[in-house]
């Protein structure tokens, strides 16, 4: 059984047209194998939301970990994900009480990241993914 995860930013009419057409193609093969079909409606602003999260490791940090060789290894979801985040998410400084700077790792953990800019990773993750290193996507 593959996993569906879609998300789609509602800004216009056009936004709301692929939403309706994306729910009539799934949910009849949803329904017909007894599996539900959930939407979910979040604002881009709010925190990263669990189903994201779940939808990163499962549907883009799995399948490059499955696929990708580099120098005749492969390597570890988690090495992976290490490496995409310090790709794609920027480190923030951090002031210390003795006044002091610290660069933070970026990190994907509840309250650090926001829907849109989770969204917006995982795009990039999956685009360097599949045009850098050749994954293919279910």
């Amino acid at each position: 059984m593959s996993e569906v995860y879609r998300e789609i930013v509602l800004r216009g009419r056009a936004d709301w047209a692929e939403v309706v057409s994306t729910v009539r193609a799934a949910a009849p093969t949803m329904a017909r194998d007894g599996r539900p079909l959930r939407v979910i409606l979040a604002d881009e602003d709010q925190d990263r939301l669990e189903t994201q999260v779940k939808a990163y490791w499962s549907l883009l940090i799995e399948p490059i970990a499955d696929q990708v060789w580099v120098d005749g290894r492969r390597f570890a979801p988690k090495a992976w994900h290490l490496h995409m985040k310090g790709m794609f998410l920027p480190a923030r400084e951090l002031r210390l009480p003795d006044g002091s700077l610290k660069f933070v790792q970026p990190s994907i953990a509840r309250g650090e990241i926001t829907v849109g800019q989770m969204s917006e990773y995982m795009t990039k993750v999956a685009a360097h993914a599949a045009s850098e290193l050749g994954v293919q996507f279910d």
